[in-house]
């Protein structure tokens, strides 16, 4: 199966969902233009990142109004939109750093929950509990949020559950530049699937976003790149290279001895 993904880069306006969902609607229509099937939006993406308590104020149900504009912005463009999401439980009791995968029909078609939360995430957000991989009409889908993308586990586990990309919302900071491009890399090149990765730009307090948003191929080769800039980049990919790749030059699932891991769950 062959598809278009889109990466997208963009400053947020802290609390301000409406603004920085319009700002999602501009990004998303062009990607469309581009003739983009899919489109990922960094970590956060509705109300910014440094809110701390106010997370709590935010935060909204998948059936609030931020999510439904997000569909509505699916809808109107016929892509899969990827987006950060300051999710709030339905019991209200709990918040969640989330990513929401909405379909082309402007539809949810999957939440997940970050699980490895960092530094004062801890202090407002409830960790997810699992690392789901999602079906679409052009394949599988895994998603991860920022810190997560630091743990090798979690790709591994989605790629063991059938993931062929996995889209990564993030809002990395300096100086992580050349770190987080050898992870988006690895988890690419050592499960053979595509990765992307969305990250922000911008400035929040103290904190400098970089921004660096790529698109990366099994074999780790960059097929699209965003500077610091706002902006879109798209990538064709051919999913059908998965299995050859995995049967040939990167056959690491097939040859793993999983009863010599036994200390990695301890």
């Amino acid at each position: 199966m062959n598809l278009n993904v889109a990466v997208a880069q963009m400053t947020c306006k802290l609390g301000d969902a409406k603004g920085n969902i319009e700002k999602i609607g501009r990004l998303a229509k062009l990607a469309s233009r581009l003739d983009a099937d899919m489109v990922c939006f960094p970590e956060l993406a509705t109300t910014g990142y440094l809110l701390g308590r106010a997370w709590w104020k935010h935060a909204e149900t998948i059936s609030g109004p931020s999510c439904d504009a997000l569909g509505h912005i699916a809808a109107e463009y016929d892509l899969y939109l990827i987006s950060g999401f300051d999710e709030r439980a339905v019991d209200g009791r709990k918040i969640y750093d989330s990513s929401l995968l909405i379909a082309a029909d402007g539809e949810v078609a999957g939440v997940y929950r970050k699980v490895h939360l960092w530094a004062k995430e801890r202090e407002h957000f409830t960790p997810g509990n699992s690392f789901p991989v999602f079906s679409t009409r052009f394949g599988r889908v895994g998603l991860g949020i920022c810190y997560d993308l630091e743990f090798p586990e979690p790709a591994r586990i989605m790629a063991l559950g059938g993931a062929e990309i996995i889209a990564y919302s993030s809002a990395q900071m300096e100086p992580m530049q050349r770190m987080i491009d050898s992870y988006v890399r690895s988890r690419a090149g050592e499960n053979a699937l595509f990765v992307c990765h969305s990250n922000r730009v911008g400035r929040e307090g103290g904190l400098v976003f970089f921004g660096q948003s790529q698109i990366i191929h099994p074999t780790c080769r960059t097929l699209a790149r965003i500077g610091e800039r706002e902006g879109v980049v798209v990538a064709h990919l051919d999913l059908r290279e998965i299995k050859k790749l995995r049967r040939a030059k990167l056959p690491y699932l097939q040859q793993r001895i999983p009863t010599l891991y036994s200390t990695l769950v301890k």
